[in-house]
């Protein structure tokens, strides 16, 4: 498969995924297929597969894409993303580590994972437009 609408276009997707901060940095990972520059970086998380809660599928996607186990805490963020055919509502957590540490691991939907790392608050703040969710900022390093 080489383009993102062949993977999970046509259908209306539930996506979780988990804000893991440590050390005043927060995990991200990043996706190809996504925009021209194969550089999207965003918390890791996924599709939930029927019969599967929010939660179980937050746990599941961390030790497929980080190699993690986690505990999942509060909703943080709740996004709505449309465009052509692709419809996710993607649902944001607070999650701590619990067991492992942080390695790619893969996306078995499609594979379009190519890093995982940890960023500031600045590292984060200087990704360019369209190489991050614009909310990301916001969620991962909130202003209190």
């Amino acid at each position: 498969m080489t383009d993102i609408e062949s993977i999970y276009g046509g259908r209306i997707r539930v996506r979780v995924c988990g804000v893991l901060r440590a050390d005043e940095r927060v995990l991200l990972v990043n996706h190809r297929l996504l925009n021209a520059s194969n550089t999207f970086w965003n918390v890791p998380g996924g599709g939930v597969e029927a019969g599967e809660d929010v939660t179980s599928g937050l746990r599941r996607e961390f030790r497929e894409e980080a190699l993690l186990e986690v505990e999942v805490h509060e909703l943080l963020y709740l996004h709505e993303h449309i465009a052509g055919r692709l419809h996710g509502v993607e649902l944001y957590f607070r999650v701590s580590s619990v067991q492992g540490t942080a390695a790619l691991g893969t996306d078995p939907e499609g594979n379009i994972l190519t890093g995982l790392r940890w960023f500031t608050e600045v590292e984060l703040s200087g990704l360019l437009p369209g190489q991050c969710p614009a909310f990301l900022q916001e969620i991962c390093f909130p202003k209190n």
